[in-house]
């Protein structure tokens, strides 16, 4: 347990893998799916506005027991649970149709990711030094990059050649195996927390308490969150529904071209993942809003891409490098935040905080799917103003974001080094 690389850590890192990996390839071919099915991107909007509903919802449930529960046993169950769909997806085809089960095997896995994903980040600060937080958080951030690049990727070739039923077949064979990797192998400290009240009561009662943390003690991460919604709710937004339509109906190019486009952002966060990794203690909370400025300053390409007439080819590749640069920077930004979280808060809320954060960043993300969706539809003539709308939206609440730390963080606190000042993990 002193150094990074134990064996506690290595092999969540391992299970990850695989796990993120069916993840991806589902996240990618279903709403793809939905768009080459029925033409839509309204429908899109909507296929993945109604996923993120139990996301929102659970998350905060899911920090409870990420907290409260055995995380082995969490990220096991959660496994199978997906496995498990994919088998009835395969099971149902040719007697229901598809477009539904492909929503609802949407809502299975957005709900399951969050309870997944803060029994993951929860996990992390009881696995590692407080001093290799920030490594190993980005290392995580790094194994979801890595599997959302080569999910995309693998899933845009095998759904572009042998349609939606094979991409299923492989998600689940992921989540079967790590199910069976995390029984085998994965062993993480757990000290169970005695609850004398009924089930809701303690529900309600912790995540009023984690709320109360961030109101009082840290105000600053409360007001950075809503600033990130702000984020999740343009670009985020504007590139999960722009991008598929721009790829596979403006520049007209096949499906496994969007795998690629995937790949582009994944490999982006990957990247991102790798600088924030080598930089380590170099960097500061207090400045990371730059990288969210540069994020969104990357969205002009794409606003070439939609009114300057080009080759497809050439428009394709500005596409992919705009992505890139979006993805890589945006991550950079999340991964020092998350850690900021995982490094100021108590042990005994570390789940439940990072999940409320989690919900609440991401509570206007349907809405934005919802109304880009629209836009796409009703405004495909003429895009350029939606992509340069949503730069300047995008720029003006990176600048807030930064005008808050700097007011709200003291001179010292924000930084990742270990003798930052930081409540106490253990």
């Amino acid at each position: 347990m002193a150094t990074l690389f134990n064996r506690s850590f290595v092999s969540v890192v391992i299970v990850q893998i695989a796990s993120l990996f069916g993840d991806a390839v589902l996240r990618f071919a279903l709403p793809l799916y939905v768009l080459n099915v029925t033409g839509s991107a309204a429908l899109m909007g909507a296929v993945s506005a109604a996923a993120w509903l139990p996301y929102l919802l659970l998350t905060p449930i899911g920090g409870v027991a990420a907290d409260r529960v055995n995380k082995r046993r969490i990220m096991a169950s959660l496994d199978v649970l997906l496995a498990l769909t994919c088998a009835a997806f395969l099971a149902l085809d040719g007697t229901v149709d598809l477009i539904g089960m492909s929503i609802c095997a949407l809502i299975v896995l957005y709900a399951v990711q969050s309870v997944y994903q803060p029994t993951v980040q929860a996990a992390v600060p009881f696995m590692v030094p407080r001093e290799n937080v920030v490594r190993a958080t980005a290392i995580v951030s790094q194994i979801s990059a890595l599997s959302g690049l080569v999910g995309p990727v693998i899933g845009g070739l095998v759904f572009g050649l042998f349609g939606i039923e094979p991409v299923v077949m492989v998600a689940g064979a992921a989540f079967a195996l790590s199910a069976v990797l995390i029984v085998a192998f994965v062993r993480i400290p757990f000290q169970r927390v005695e609850r004398g009240q009924g089930v809701v009561r303690t529900v309600v009662g912790d995540l009023a308490e984690s709320l109360a943390f961030l109101r009082h003690e840290r105000p600053v991460i409360l007001k950075t969150i809503f600033l990130v919604a702000g984020i999740n709710v343009t670009v985020s937004a504007f590139i999960i529904i722009g991008t598929p339509v721009t790829v596979t109906q403006i520049l007209g190019l096949p499906n496994q071209f969007m795998g690629f486009a995937e790949g582009a952002l994944a490999l982006g966060g990957l990247a991102g993942g790798v600088a924030v990794g080598a930089l380590g203690n170099r960097l500061s909370l207090r400045k990371a809003p730059v990288f969210l400025l540069v994020a969104a300053l990357s969205l002009m390409p794409v606003a070439v891409v939609l009114g300057v007439p080009m080759d497809a080819m050439a428009a394709y590749g500005v596409l992919l490098a705009s992505l890139f640069a979006s993805m890589a920077c945006a991550t950079m930004f999340s991964i020092q935040a998350i850690s900021f979280i995982q490094m100021e808060t108590p042990a005994h809320l570390v789940g439940k905080v990072i999940a409320l954060a989690m919900s609440l960043a991401n509570c206007a993300q349907p809405v934005g799917q919802l109304v880009y969706g629209g836009l796409f539809d009703a405004l495909r003539g003429n895009l350029v103003p939606v992509a340069v709308g949503t730069m300047l939206v995008a720029f003006a609440i990176a600048g807030l974001t930064y005008r808050v730390l700097k007011r709200g963080l003291p001179a010292g606190e924000g930084e990742t080094s270990p003798e930052a000042p930081a409540a106490a993990l253990r």
